[in-house]
């Protein structure tokens, strides 16, 4: 049972800015916190999370904590984009960044938008068996993959067909592998996360000159 009274599963996922996911993690509790699911990802080798290479980050929201490859929002200040709407005028430096920072990660709820539009199933799961469920949305995901990178060409999906990148599966995760990213995971030190402090500082100090 989750938060909102209802049966659910937790998708721990990523995607690019091309809205394909890259990497899914299927079948945690509905209740379960985002950063639980997250560090058993990260310490869990056999769950192929994709780690980011050395000075590259995702960003993450405020569900998840700023560490080392992972950059999350000011969470003393306003970050979801509704919330300009009604308030346009900035009032810190830090919703600058996070108005920024949401702007960009709202990626992976247009990419679930569009997954949930195109299999209406992902909305209501039949009561299928806990596996069967896990193995129909991975297919929704590498199906949503597929169309994004083919596009509506017919030939081009023809042509390219075996090339398409196979979802590997792991033991509830599957990733769409480009070979970079590495398996081992290092508990982040202070040192690392507040050298990500750091950086995301830098780049609210950048937006808001640009922004004068």
């Amino acid at each position: 049972m989750n938060r909102k009274g209802y049966t659910s599963t937790n998708i721990l996922a990523v995607c690019d800015f091309n809205m394909c996911f890259t990497y899914a993690l299927i079948g945690w509790e509905g209740s379960a916190h985002d950063t639980r699911i997250l560090m058993e990802a990260l310490r869990n080798l056999s769950l192929k999370f994709p780690h980011p290479p050395e000075g590259k980050y995702y960003l993450v929201d405020s569900g998840y904590p700023t560490m080392k490859g992972f950059m999350g929002p000011y969470k003393s200040a306003r970050y979801h984009i509704p919330q300009f709407r009604m308030f346009r005028a900035f009032r810190s430096p830090n919703e600058i960044f996070n108005y920024h920072h949401s702007s960009l990660r709202s990626i992976i709820e247009r990419t679930f938008g569009v997954c949930k539009a195109r299999w209406r199933i992902l909305r209501n799961m039949t009561k299928y068996p806990l596996t069967v469920q896990f193995q129909i949305i991975w297919s929704c995901f590498a199906l949503h993959n597929f169309i994004r990178r083919m596009g509506n060409n017919d030939l081009d999906v023809l042509g390219s067909i075996e090339d398409i990148n196979q979802f590997q599966e792991g033991e509830r995760g599957f990733e769409d592998d480009d070979g970079e990213s590495s398996l081992v995971w290092q508990q982040p030190t202070q040192e690392d996360t507040q050298q990500m402090i750091t950086i995301r500082n830098t780049i609210r100090d950048q937006l808001t000159h640009i922004s004068r």
